[in-house]
């Protein structure tokens, strides 16, 4: 490779952020460069530095509490040491990005293509606003949005959408390469396709180099020429995607790739996961080992009987409608409907994953399920028991509550970062039982073995933990009460693909073990067929397919299922 064909040169890249505790090593020693064209996926899982790296390549890192050493060349311009001026000229021009959270990254308060106007002018001083609006039209176009759009506001677009405005503003100067920082996360698999089918054609067009920063192997895989592994800040492996994909060489490598589960992994089977034991997880048999007693023969089996049996809980030609009500003079407003006419089934034991794309209405499902969401028609049962109006009877609710617990798709945001592990864990125990608090602490601690953590972790909060480590805690809290049916709302969306691993494999022993129900929310299309006995496909509010996981995955019979199966990579 010639150096007039590089046009991102990173030599010996070290960043070090200044904290309460002294200096934090964020990246260590990083070398690599990239060709006009070419695109490099950044692969590693969170706080491996992927992310310091992309960010020190636009010069975006605090400089009073950041330290910044090694060389870092953009199209022959040195970007570390360089001035604020210096900077700003070079970000959007030469270099630009894509980050993850489209919504947090646009101005609420102005149309997108006042933004794509603007970030026109301030690389083109002598444009007027009549060529930076031409220009803005042009790149919404290109990105597949109408330019009748332009004058929208980023809440109006959809989450894929607002990634193609993203993708528009940081293309609109033409720049030599573009960081794109998790573009695809939490967005559906027909969705992330699109994404990077469109990176792909507009760096062909323009011959613009991307830097992929991402923990989704499988995307690195389908969108990358080569591949550079990150492990505590340093590079542990790299190469072409293909070598490395087929004949890693460094454990880690190997392992980031088994963990993730793809519609080839077998169904029900372990997933493999990264060998680093979370601080007080322990690595007993029932966790963290061999399967649970039981698991692997249901696993070889095909699991064809689960799910088929007694019915715990069904919806029953279910309608949910948003708005409406009445106007002024009393009439009936029609509201906008999120779920039509949907029928499912959860059996005593089963396992039904509801699949779809946002705004499918599979979370509105779940919700009806769980009581917390009124529907506007339809039967709702729960053990035989009406339970349609939960959502408005209080003593209902409760009682409902004891049998169905959820799992929310943010560790983050799901627990209160004011109380106790021990506080988080118990307040089901509080309501539903007459537990003493001592009777309380102790099905605390044996709460969080049973998901892999301590007893010793009761007195801590949730910014203690890790991501997955929370989400363990969000499980423990929702098993406490001892529930016939638990409710998971994309409970790993949110993580890196090591740290899913290991929460998917914690559900399938529970499961297992205590003989749980399970009504398994997602757009992941490789894990409901890894964890699920039967799945349930929802397109626009409705049922369109229903079936055991062999129907689903190896003769779908509805064109929108088959869509979503060629979608996956």
């Amino acid at each position: 490779m010639s150096d007039r064909d590089v046009v991102l040169d990173v030599r010996d890249l070290t960043v070090s952020f200044d904290g309460p505790r002294g200096s934090v090593t964020a990246a260590q020693g990083v070398s690599f460069d990239l060709a006009r064209g070419e695109v490099l996926g950044l692969v590693g899982e969170s706080g491996s530095g992927k992310s310091t790296v992309g960010l020190a390549a636009l010069g975006l890192h605090d400089p009073a509490r950041t330290t910044v050493r090694g060389s870092v060349e953009v199209g022959g311009t040195q970007v570390v040491g360089a001035g604020e001026a210096e900077l700003k000229a070079l970000r959007g021009a030469r270099i630009a990005m894509v980050f993850q959270d489209a919504l947090a990254s646009l101005s609420p308060f102005h149309g997108v293509g006042a933004q794509l106007a603007e970030a026109y002018r301030l690389h083109h001083r002598g444009a007027g606003r009549a060529r930076a609006r031409g220009r803005a039209l042009e790149m919404l176009e290109r990105v597949g949005i109408a330019a009748a759009r332009a004058r929208d506001y980023p809440h109006q677009f959809s989450g894929g959408m607002r990634q193609r405005v993203m993708i528009a503003m940081a293309l609109i100067n033409h720049p030599d390469v573009l960081v794109a920082d998790e573009p695809t996360t939490a967005l559906d698999a027909r969705v992330q396709r699109q994404v990077l089918d469109l990176l792909g054609e507009l760096r062909r067009e323009y011959g613009t180099a991307v830097v992929l920063v991402t923990h989704d192997v499988d995307m690195v895989a389908a969108a990358t020429d080569r591949m550079l592994v990150m492990r505590d800040g340093r590079v542990v492996e790299s190469g072409p995607t293909d070598r490395l994909i087929g004949a890693a060489t460094h454990p880690y490598t190997r392992a980031l790739i088994g963990a993730a589960p793809s519609l080839e992994t077998v169904p029900g089977t372990r997933l493999p996961t990264v060998d680093r034991p979370e601080p007080g997880a322990r690595t007993t048999a029932r966790v963290w080992g061999s399967a649970a007693p039981g698991h692997g023969d249901r696993a070889a089996a095909g699991a064809a009987s689960p799910g088929t049996g007694t019915v715990l809980a069904e919806v029953e030609d279910l309608r949910v409608e948003f708005g409406g009500g009445r106007d002024l003079l009393g009439r009936r407003r029609p509201g906008k409907p999120a779920v039509r006419g949907v029928s499912l089934r959860v059996a005593e034991g089963g396992t039904l994953g509801l699949v779809g794309e946002s705004g499918s209405g599979k979370s509105t499902t779940a919700r009806v399920l769980a009581g917390l969401q009124r529907p506007t028609a339809g039967a709702v049962r729960f053990g035989g028991r009406d339970i349609a109006r939960a959502a408005e009877d209080a003593a209902l609710r409760r009682t409902l509550g004891r049998d169905v617990q959820l799992v929310f798709q943010d560790p983050y945001a799901s627990l209160n970062p004011r109380r106790t592990v021990e506080e988080i864990v118990t307040t089901p125990l509080r309501v539903h039982t007459t537990m003493s608090r001592a009777e309380r602490r102790e099905r605390a601690a044996e709460l969080l073995e049973q998901v892999g953590l301590s007893p010793a972790h009761l007195p801590c909060h949730p910014h203690e933990f890790s991501g997955g480590q929370r989400q363990r805690i969000g499980i423990a809290r929702a098993l406490a009460p001892r529930p016939r049916l638990i409710i998971a709302d994309e409970p790993v969306s949110a993580l890196d693909v090591s740290v899913q691993a290991q929460v998917l494999n914690l559900l399938m022993d529970l499961r297992d073990e205590l003989g749980l129900s399970l009504l398994f929310v997602s757009h992941d299309l490789a894990v409901v067929r890894h964890l699920c006995d039967r799945i349930a496909v929802m397109h626009r509010g409705e049922i369109v397919e229903t079936g055991s996981r062999e129907e689903i995955f190896e003769r779908p019979q509805d064109p929108y299922t088959k869509e979503l199966l060629a979608a996956r990579w």
